[in-house]
């Protein structure tokens, strides 16, 4: 129970700290070059398998998990916010654009900066900082703003997304692992970013 009480009392703390990384050069330099990398993945690193058109796998994780990490919830929002909407704008889809869609993708980065900034990465930190966001955000409001396109019901697409978005939430945490231990044992990232 303490462990929750002081995850809820450092959320103030967390937006403000990460609010404050916004001030430095450093920080916006790399935020934007992971936007960047986060366009590319999103146009050609996504697995959409073709019998199952109602969830897709993407590597846009990869740069949402390093800002959120290192800079916080406030750059992982913006992150997610203007991924979303330059991907679109870049290479639209067959469908309208979807603010809903994008307010998911404000979830799971909100909930990823606020469990993995300024935390030790662990198996089981991480477990549910990417269950947590994909319940949340990818299945609970995506899943709602999708669901019109398909002409499902919501509890049948949710059935079905969670099939396949939960497990590989689990692919998710073990790359999140490898990488952010790996980056951290680079002496000039664990010095100048590492918490």
């Amino acid at each position: 129970m303490d462990k929750f009480v002081n995850f809820f009392s450092s959320v103030p703390k967390k937006f403000s700290d990460s609010a404050k990384e916004l001030g430095k050069i450093h920080t916006i330099t790399i935020v934007a070059m992971l936007l960047a990398l986060r366009i590319v993945l999103g146009m050609f690193a996504n697995l959409q398998l073709s019998f199952f058109p109602y969830a897709k796998l993407s590597f846009t994780f990869i740069p949402l998990v390093l800002v959120a990490y290192y800079f916080g919830p406030v750059s992982s929002i913006i992150l997610a916010v203007l991924g979303d909407v330059l991907s679109y704008i870049l290479v639209p889809t067959a469908t309208a654009f979807t603010p809903g869609i994008t307010a998911g993708y404000i979830i799971e980065a909100t909930v990823l900066g606020l469990i993995y900034y300024h935390e030790n990465i662990s198996i089981s930190r991480s477990t549910i900082a990417q269950i947590l966001s994909t319940v949340l955000g990818g299945l609970a409001i995506n899943t709602y703003f999708i669901y019109t396109f398909y002409g499902l019901s919501y509890i049948h697409l949710l059935l079905l997304r969670s099939a396949l978005l939960i497990p590989w939430s689990l692919v998710q945490v073990a790359i999140t692992v490898l990488m952010i231990n790996a980056l951290n044992r680079v002496p000039i990232i664990k010095k100048n970013l590492s918490n």
